[in-house]
């Protein structure tokens, strides 16, 4: 019996020194708008190797994040795909302005799925065939938004409204193009680098919607979340976004 309470003592010393006692370890949350997924999953691994921390990404539309970090979910930074729902936060005195940055900015374009065989050179093609068409939800999704103001300037959203297929985020979108459950979709840039069964078939003019900037900041001024944004506004980190089709504001 001492034998294997010895044993026992042994076991869990070697435990404790390996490091698989992560209790003292402090973890973190952060919400990020979900077409910053992949390039933030990467840099967060980075940020964590350095680091003696835990940090879980909540990705969702910016809307609904926005909605949650008002009503009280726990998050130290907030990684906004418009500047919007950011100063809104501002406003509700949960972000310091001056704590807001403007790292990094997006473009839109439409994408076809690889069963559509309808030929769409320019936004306005679409009311030439019956063509079913998804964008992000208008009230929590900026890329949503930015499609909606881009059909309005073309005077098209009126006319295909009640025919559109709204995702919760990007991603959702984009999945509904690459499933074929839709012919077409208005994506970021940035969420094109590995489409699989759709293609990029126009890039949306800049000029008919408002500037894509993303805005990072941490939540009520947390130093913890001010050591995040600096490791993601740093050179490496923004090699990184850039590599994912993000275009790195100066």
């Amino acid at each position: 019996m001492r034998k294997k309470i010895k044993l026992l003592s042994i076991i869990l010393c070697i435990f404790t020194l390996t490091g698989c006692d992560k209790s003292s370890q402090k973890e973190l949350t952060i919400s990020v708008a979900t077409s910053l997924s992949d390039p933030i999953n990467k840099i967060i691994e980075e940020y964590e190797k350095e680091n003696n921390v835990t940090v879980n990404v909540n990705y969702g539309g910016s809307g609904t994040l926005k909605n949650q970090i008002a009503n009280g979910a726990d998050a130290y930074v907030f990684f906004s795909a418009n500047e919007k729902f950011m100063n809104e936060l501002v406003d509700e005195n949960m972000v310091k302005e001056e704590d807001v940055t403007v790292p990094i900015s997006n473009s839109l374009v439409l994408i076809k799925s690889e069963k559509c065989e309808y030929d769409i050179k320019s936004l306005e093609d679409i009311l030439k065939y019956d063509v079913t068409m998804a964008i992000g939800q208008i009230d929590t999704v900026p890329a949503g938004q930015y499609a909606k103001e881009s059909l309005e300037k073309l005077g098209i959203f009126n006319k295909i409204e009640k025919d559109l297929v709204y995702g919760k985020d990007v991603s959702a979108v984009k999945n509904y193009v690459e499933t074929s459950e839709v012919d077409l979709g208005i994506v970021y840039k940035s969420d094109t680098l590995d489409l699989k069964k759709s293609e990029v078939v126009l890039e949306i003019p800049e000029d008919t919607h408002e500037k894509i900037n993303y805005t990072l900041a941490p939540i009520n001024g947390n130093e913890d979340g001010k050591k995040i944004i600096e490791f993601i506004n740093s050179k490496s980190s923004k090699e990184i976004l850039k590599e994912y089709g993000f275009l790195i504001n100066e």
